[in-house]
């Protein structure tokens, strides 16, 4: 069964998914039913994925427009029915296909959706001491990579968006209860995902200055400000300059 539901200790409740059929999206594309991977074929792997991430019931015609842009309609209808005969022949719970219609079955658990709700309960909490542990899978797995859909991107970029944000938040939260390996740990992960990012090297800054590591600090600093000078020609900024004690800045 999968782990996320336990990510947010007794802050988060949420009924457990049903465990016969799921989707994996981030690292790459998978599909299991009943614990089985079931093989598909890219386009409908490609019909499966947009499901998965629009949530909504949408129309046939919508729905082949948007996986083939650049197809005459009629081709793109044909596209689709094939994808999702192929669906049904190999899963045949995992999609609901009406006549005019296709959503992803109810039932069907997505884990970046779970994720996604994981990210969010990690910035709507007030209070930081119930955000008492985190998914790792949110800080190491990109969604669908290697797929270079034009109707991906933006979704690619708020997950990207929301690891981070929640990344940031959840490193704060472990500084204020002296959580000081997972804050830095978290830390480090905002930064691999956007290494120009300046909020994220300053809750790293702030980690190792609350742990009393002021040399530590001090080389987290200057290592963006190397890192800042050669991709931009820029300088941090003096609030981030601030977070190092003055004392620090003169080793």
């Amino acid at each position: 069964m999968a782990t996320w539901e336990r990510a947010m200790g007794a802050a988060v409740t949420r009924p457990m998914p049903n465990a016969g059929q799921r989707i994996r999206l981030l690292g790459g594309f998978s599909v299991e039913v009943d614990e089985h991977v079931v093989e598909l074929p890219s386009q409908a792997q490609r019909v499966v994925g947009f499901l998965a991430l629009s949530r909504d019931r949408l129309k046939r015609d919508q729905l082949a427009g948007r996986l083939w842009p650049f197809s005459p309609q009629h081709r793109a209808d044909a596209n689709l029915r094939t994808a999702l005969w192929r669906i049904g022949a190999s899963a045949p719970q995992l999609v609901e296909a009406g006549r005019s219609s296709v959503v992803l079955a109810p039932d069907v658990e997505v884990d970046a959706r779970q994720v996604t709700a994981i990210g969010r309960s990690v910035l709507d909490a007030s209070d930081p001491a119930v955000v008492t542990s985190f998914p790792a899978a949110l800080w190491q797995s990109d969604l669908l990579p290697g797929w270079d859909e034009d109707w991906l991107m933006i979704e690619r970029e708020r997950m990207r968006q929301l690891r981070i944000h929640a990344l940031e938040q959840f490193s704060r939260a472990c500084i204020s209860q002296r959580r000081f390996p997972e804050a830095i740990d978290a830390a480090l992960s905002a930064i691999s995902a956007e290494p120009l990012r300046e909020s994220a090297h300053a809750v790293l800054i702030e980690a190792h200055v609350a742990e009393g590591n002021i040399c530590e600090a001090v080389r987290a600093l200057e290592v963006y400000r190397e890192l800042l000078l050669g991709e931009l020609g820029l300088s941090p900024s003096p609030a981030l300059v601030d977070l190092v004690p003055r004392a620090g800045r003169d080793l």
